[in-house]
């Protein structure tokens, strides 16, 4: 009997552990404990063991941006695979209005759009280093490299989901982008921008620092471009 519990109890501790390493690192809580890196921003992207970029790096190949994102001293606000492929099933949508048969795929955008990739990726890159202290609750606008506006917030949460327990006094923060559609004056509560001015997306691993300059890594639910 004895065995027995003990061999249950073995299988129990497995089970949780495999329930744990499939939960998302890039997810719970939105920082990283080691924030520091000994690769540069690129490598960081290419090496992940989950391929969440590989696409991402793919394409960036193709379009010649490795120097681009490794750029000295800039934060870059990296799109995952799933933002691609979240692209290119909407851009097969459109496509299939006019021809059900059409779709879009990574070759499509690797074929007529690595020019447009190179431009619009710029609109991910802050030239500067960001770091949680130039950021505040309520958000603060910032200029893309592409030359259009985004607000940038550091707020706390109360949702479980992303790390917060109320039974501590403890309040986790998580940082968010949002893209710009319009003009906006502060004061302003980045939380409460209209979808008509701003889409907003949280940044489910923030405050990577490379040995080139930061990493934020984009939730999996964006859509590359904030393609409409």
């Amino acid at each position: 009997m004895k065995n027995i519990f003990k061999y249950s109890w073995a299988l129990f501790l497995l089970a949780l552990i495999i329930s744990s390493c499939q939960k998302d690192d890039y997810f719970v809580g939105g920082e990283l404990h080691k924030p520091k890196i000994d690769l540069s921003t690129y490598d960081f992207l290419k090496n992940n063991e989950r391929g969440l970029f590989d696409t991402l790096i793919m394409l960036v190949d193709a379009a010649g941006l490795k120097e681009t994102i490794n750029q000295p001293g800039i934060t870059f606000f990296a799109p995952t695979d799933y933002s691609i492929n979240s692209y290119i099933e909407k851009r097969t949508e459109i496509e299939q209005r006019v021809d059900p048969f059409r779709k879009w795929t990574v070759d499509s955008i690797l074929k007529y759009e690595t020019s447009r990739f190179a431009d619009s990726l710029n609109i991910y890159i802050i030239p500067e280093a960001i770091s949680y202290s130039d950021l505040s609750g309520s958000g603060d606008i910032f200029q893309t490299k592409k030359g259009n506006d985004v607000v940038l917030s550091y707020e706390e949460t109360n949702d479980e989901n992303l790390g917060y327990n109320p039974n501590s006094s403890f309040r986790p923060q998580i940082m968010y982008f949002t893209h710009l559609l319009g003009e906006i004056n502060p004061p302003f509560e980045a939380s409460q921008i209209p979808t008509s001015l701003g889409v907003r997306t949280r940044v489910q691993t923030s405050g990577i620092e490379s040995t080139t300059g930061r990493v934020n890594v984009l939730e999996n639910g964006h859509r590359l471009f904030f393609f409409r």
